[in-house]
């Protein structure tokens, strides 16, 4: 009876609620504070408190974790331990979904020690659910795999109500995000396979858009064309915003399979809802591959208009990423049209997007990483405050049998030795487990500065690389000013295959050597074009060495070469002759740069230094912390430049 009376006034004071437009009218907390105090007992007060938390953890972060603290201290205070288990619950997703990922994973702790403590397994199942996707998002994969395999066992071995499907949806799309397609595809059918609810079609059509994503990214277009068309019969049409997307996908997989009516039919139903439900994002990405679609056709003006409705759809975007997608096409589509001023200009602008997005990438990699280690730091302070708790428990036992011992003193020389065995005991234990927690902190230690170390290269390659494009761009005006419009098409076309090698590798901080000595020959053969071919240059290779079993640092060499053209040769008259060799040693690379030009000029003879030598001195300096060896010599004179620099194979 209590129970409906608790059920009836929640679905009233909700469906009372649901009337108002709680973001667009100014609900205020004096309303809700005066629907709480009409119930008529704690219980439901507590339950109401965390309907209404929920109801803002939508739109207003502080009053969700304002009414949720009130039903937690609240259900304490009553006795409601089942309605403080399910407040921890619902106020460690409020701090998981605003992104205070350390909060929530102790919110969520304390909520699991408290179901496991009332033997709610069901909700310590959802617990590990929870922080599975917790440690997802701040990239720890491995930690967000184990919670999600003890959330299986969890419901394997107790039979838990609901079945593993939902965890299975949630494995699938961390196995995508680890690589790992064929797991993530076993996933996504065991949670078709394994759903126990009345609406198996909608999880159907779910798992069926997920795996046409993944045969999508292996450009498997016509699987993927096959499972969308299928989830899209599957698809309530009143969910206008899934509609939309689907609609993009399918459209999308017809024009990259070459079947361009379909595919504009399917984009213009998308562009349509895309713009009647007012989505940003959903409407550039119609925009994007409507461009696409016209410049396969040749229609390049149709793609010029899509284009530059794309770039204005995104004027006030955040999603940095996308921006610089809609210029690089543009750049693209002008470029095909002969506009190669506008063409010139969207590449400038996507330049200057891509090193907004490479710092935001570095903020958010350092972010997540700080997390980690605050997460550890908390799990070693909860860890050492179980200790200290079991000791003090332990002293306050050995209190009480002295007391006993008082009382009986024949047996007072039996129970002090036996006190003092367990003292001594505890005390090596003790010590045993603060020995492996030190040794545990060291091990942490030395991977945060591995970890600082690969940052440190990264940062450095993250400056080489604007710095080189730079000097590209610098070549190509140099024709364009001339009006030698043949010679600037052949640099741009070239240039553009050097850029589209920098980018597709900027994500590794090595190269195979191979790959690197393919981006020197072109980058060499860029500014022979520049210069009129007024210098002879040739690469000279050891026949022993292994072109695709070493690495080397990306675009290491490149300011060297740099400097030998710029410097060198360029000022020197007569024969000028440029020699770049890669030798095999025993435990390193060498790479040797030679000119006969007029020599490396002094500090004081320089009008400013190169960024470029600068940053590469850099680079190399951070190569010494793994050898005494000198990594770099450079040798001049006024007959030529000699530049030595060792790579050690291991790296």
């Amino acid at each position: 009876m209590k129970f409906l009376i608790r059920w009836l006034f929640i679905t009233l004071l909700l469906s009372t609620l649901t009337c108002v437009n709680l973001p667009g009218q100014n609900v205020t907390i004096d309303s809700l504070k005066l629907s709480i105090a009409n119930a008529p007992n704690d219980s439901v007060k507590v339950e109401t408190l965390r309907e209404l938390s929920r109801i803002f953890r939508s739109y207003n972060k502080d009053s969700s974790i304002l009414y949720a603290n009130q039903g937690i201290t609240l259900a304490e205070k009553s006795g409601f331990r089942q309605g403080e288990i399910k407040g921890l619950y619902n106020l460690g997703l409020t701090y998981g979904m605003a992104g205070d990922y350390l909060e929530a994973i102790q919110v969520l702790n304390r909520c699991k020690s408290k179901a496991v403590e009332l033997e709610d397994y069901n909700r310590v199942r959802h617990v590990y659910n929870a922080m599975g996707i917790i440690h997802k998002r701040i990239g720890d994969y491995p930690t967000s795999l184990s919670y999600y395999q003890k959330c299986l066992i969890l419901v394997d071995s107790l039979d838990l109500k609901g079945g593993p499907s939902s965890t299975y949806s949630n494995l699938g799309v961390l196995y995508d995000l680890m690589g790992d397609q064929n797991k993530a595809v076993e996933s996504y059918n065991n949670a078709l396979n394994t759903y126990q609810g009345d609406d198996k079609t909608s999880v159907e059509q779910t798992v069926l858009a997920n795996l046409a994503v993944i045969d999508f990214n292996k450009k498997d277009y016509q699987a993927a064309l096959n499972k969308f068309l299928k989830s899209l019969s599957l698809q309530d049409k009143d969910e206008k915003i899934e509609l939309c997307n689907t609609y993009s996908n399918v459209g999308n997989c017809y024009v990259l399979l070459g079947k361009y009516d379909d595919g504009e039919e399917y984009l213009q139903k998308a562009l349509t809802l895309a713009t009647n439900l007012s989505l940003q994002r959903d409407e550039a990405i119609v925009y994007h591959n409507l461009a696409k679609l016209e410049q396969k056709r040749g229609n390049l003006n149709q793609a010029i208009r899509y284009s530059k409705k794309n770039i204005a759809t995104l004027k006030n975007s955040r999603n940095l990423k996308q921006v610089k997608e809609a210029h690089l096409q543009a750049f693209e589509v002008y470029k095909g049209a002969g506009m190669l001023r506008d063409a010139m200009n969207h590449l400038i602008a996507a330049m200057s997007y891509k090193d907004s997005i490479l710092n935001e990438t570095k903020v958010r990699e350092l972010q997540n990483l700080q997390i980690k280690h605050e997460v550890y730091v908390k799990d070693q302070e909860i860890s050492t405050q179980e200790l200290e708790l079991k000791l003090l428990n332990a002293n306050l036992r050995l209190g009480e049998k002295r007391q006993l011992y008082l009382l009986a003193i024949a047996l007072m020389l039996l129970f002090s030795a036996s006190t003092l065995y367990f003292r001594y005991s505890t005390k090596r234990k003790s010590n045993q487990l603060l020995a492996e927690k030190n040794e545990l902190i060291s091990k942490q230690n030395e991977e945060i500065e591995i970890m600082n170390s690969e940052l440190e290269k990264r940062m450095l390659r993250a400056q080489m690389n604007p710095h080189f494009i730079f000097n590209s761009l610098n070549s190509i005006q140099h024709f364009i000013t001339n009006k030698d419009e043949q010679s600037a098409l052949t640099y741009l076309s070239k240039f553009s295959k050097l850029l589209r090698q920098v980018l597709e590798s900027s994500i590794n901080a090595n190269l195979i050597l191979h790959e690197e000595i393919e981006l020197l020959k072109i980058y060499v053969e860029l500014e022979s074009l520049r210069f009129d071919d007024s210098f002879e240059y040739q690469f000279e290779i050891d026949s022993s060495l292994d072109l695709y079993q070493h690495e080397v640092p990306m675009l290491l060499v490149q300011p060297y070469i740099e400097n030998a053209i710029l410097h060198g040769l360029m000022p020197k008259s007569g024969k000028k002759q440029l020699a770049i060799r890669f030798d095999d040693l025993e435990e390193y690379v060498r790479i040797t740069i030679e000119d006969n030009g007029v020599g490396y000029s002094t500090p004081k003879e320089e009008s400013r230094p190169s960024r470029g030598s600068a940053v590469t001195a850099q680079r190399i300096d951070a190569l010494k912390r793994f050898t005494d060896q000198k990594l770099l010599t450079i040798d001049s004179s006024g007959s030529g430049t000699l530049v030595t620099i060792l790579i050690h194979k291991e790296e």
